[in-house]
């Protein structure tokens, strides 16, 4: 009988092991899918503000552009002005 005993008592130490590991085994997987959750939440968050941010960037850009168009025709303009300026300064000059 004493080996039946034993034989019970490492069965049920065996088992006591084992619920413990699945039991420890569960709060570790619940942890990672809390964890996963919380992860692809800030995913979206960062996709949303990434894609927000894309869309920011092609504004700046087409305002640049915009401003960049309007410089160089007012940089134009001026130029020419300045052009006339000094056309006229050298026929005065010439006594024209």
């Amino acid at each position: 009988m004493s080996s039946f005993e034993s034989l019970y008592h490492e069965t049920e130490m065996n088992v006591r092991e084992a619920v413990y590991r699945f039991s420890e085994l569960k709060s570790k997987y619940e942890a990672a899918l809390q964890e996963n959750e919380t992860l692809r939440a800030e995913l979206k968050n960062m996709e949303t503000k990434l894609a927000e941010t894309e869309e920011k960037l092609k504004l700046v850009e087409l305002t640049s552009t915009i401003i960049d168009k309007e410089s160089k025709t007012e940089l134009k303009k001026q130029i020419n002005d300045w052009v006339r300026e000094i056309d006229n300064s050298i026929k005065l000059l010439n006594g024209k």
